[in-house]
């Protein structure tokens, strides 16, 4: 084995997952084509994008339940809207 393909390996964290996740990762990465750690790399991806818009959906649904929150934002989003009409050209 060469030194780059050791070093290479020895970067790559060992992460334990069930038996039974590692037969579908096997399945899907049979059918698709793609490795496994390619496929690891979409589903935790998949879960942190989830994940961010679950938070967001959250913080938005807090904000509109505190109505002088929500019209602050309101008025706000009123005075980033008028500033298209600054008259400046865009680039």
């Amino acid at each position: 084995m060469s030194s780059a393909t050791r070093d290479k390996k020895q970067q790559q964290p060992l992460v334990r997952i069930d038996p039974a996740d590692k037969t579908v990762l096997d399945q899907l990465s049979a059918k698709t084509g793609e490795s496994t750690p390619k496929l690891l790399h979409r589903a935790v991806s998949k879960l942190r994008r989830e994940i961010f818009f679950e938070q967001m959906n959250s913080a938005y649904k807090s904000l509109r339940e505190d109505k002088s929150a929500w019209e602050a934002e309101h008025q706000e989003r009123r005075l980033l809207d008028n500033a298209i009409e600054d008259g400046l050209n865009a680039c």
